[in-house]
């Protein structure tokens, strides 16, 4: 297997230690004036044709208003690829729920014109832009428009078409542009920056704007602030030994059009894997980083499904597949990156549920945040949604 085919199945690899929730710990003492608590909000129904929910990962996400969209995404429904020869499926269900007054309730079942995942999700107004995204046959170009009707009910057009096919990575509206940020551009990873405009149906400035610094990369946490855009780690299996899982960090200015390096991102002064995880804002300063791979097992194992022989690789397979939940251990970490002193903390207590990747999806509305399914250990999902309350502390 080609270490390209490999990427989407290695994704939920492993993170490291550490914990969730409240108070800060170690490394850069610095405070995190909030208090994070968590609760199961609920569960993802079954797609359409399946009674169980198993889970999906690399689903488009995103809120409109008090409604919380939760479409496509990927599991494996028929066994593991290893053990069984099951094949990786993709989905056209999209999910609503009204979260109003702490909820988590159904309100609409609909669907996206074909199965896909691993595209981006941007709020532009009332609307989700759903950009990209890809499935078993195909990559996308497309930017479909997602709208909720009167009675919720999912309402979706194609508005555009990009240049190339692009999924992966992550996207932003800004300028009455579509910032697309590195992913995967015609099936190859890339680390370029495309300020798509819908009104010349094409990439513009070209120019001006740099590529992310670094290597190329895809499935890393990302979030637009004050006009910044960051982006945090990634992974690119042609990296090289021991550089598949990248830890780097930067922010790009739109104004500017220009990038600025942040400081790399650590835990206990040790490099640490976010990649496949999400980011959300705790106050106007921080931000809280949420699930990944583990930095050493994504690393090790990309190296050696890339590079056993036959005999060697099938025994591999056979172990890392069997990893548990603990032993492969995505992150459940409670990461603080500080915007003004750029550097990194920790809060003093893990995610009380297991750690996700996968790419896992991380909504946010106001104070909460919404960890949606994701996966749990390579191939595996979880039903489950999980939401957090951000409180100021007194």
């Amino acid at each position: 297997m080609k270490p390209t085919q490999l990427f989407f199945l290695l994704m939920p690899l492993v993170a490291l230690v550490c914990g969730p929730a409240l108070a800060v710990e170690s490394q850069t003492k610095v405070p995190v004036q909030a208090k994070v608590s968590w609760v199961k909000a609920g569960q993802l129904p079954a797609p359409k044709g399946f009674n169980q929910s198993i889970g999906i990962a690399g689903a488009y996400s995103a809120f409109v208003g008090d409604y919380l969209v939760v479409a496509g995404g990927a599991n494996f429904p028929k066994g593991h690829p290893f053990f069984d020869k099951g094949v990786k499926q993709y989905y056209s269900d999209i999910f609503v729920f009204d979260t109003a007054n702490n909820q988590f309730e159904l309100v609409a079942h609909g669907h996206l014109p074909s199965a896909r995942g691993h595209g981006a999700t941007v709020v532009v107004g009332n609307s989700l832009y759903l950009v990209g995204g890809k499935n078993n046959d195909q990559a996308f170009d497309s930017i479909l428009k997602l709208t909720l009707d009167d009675n919720s009910q999912p309402v979706v057009n194609a508005v555009n078409q990009l240049p190339f096919t692009w999924d992966s990575g992550a996207a932003a509206w800004q300028d009455d542009s579509l910032f697309l940020f590195a992913g995967k551009h015609n099936g190859v990873v890339s680390n370029a920056v495309c300020q798509f405009s819908l009104k010349q149906q094409k990439c513009i400035n070209k120019d001006k704007i740099a590529p992310i610094p670094g290597l190329a990369r895809a499935d890393f946490p990302s979030i637009k602030h004050h006009k910044q855009f960051y982006v945090f780690g990634g992974a690119n299996v042609l990296a090289g030994k021991g550089r598949y899982v990248l830890t780097d960090a930067y922010a790009f200015d739109f104004e500017a059009l220009s990038w600025r390096t942040l400081t790399p991102i650590t835990v206990k002064d040790q490099p640490y894997s976010v990649a496949g995880g999400g980011v959300a804002v705790i106050n106007d300063e921080q931000f809280i980083l949420l699930g990944g791979v583990n930095r050493q097992v994504f690393n090790d194992a990309i190296f050696q499904l890339t590079t056993s022989a036959q005999d060697r690789l099938s025994k591999f397979k056979q172990y890392y597949f069997s990893l548990n939940e603990q032993e492969v251990n995505f992150s459940r970490q409670q990461l603080i990156y500080d915007l003004n002193k750029d550097n990194w903390s920790t809060l003093s207590k893990e995610v009380p549920f297991t750690g996700g990747a996968g790419p896992l999806a991380i909504s946010q509305k106001e104070n909460q945040i919404y960890w949606i399914s994701g996966e749990i250990r390579p191939v595996i999902r979880t039903p489950n949604v999980y939401q957090a309350t951000i409180e100021p502390v007194q």
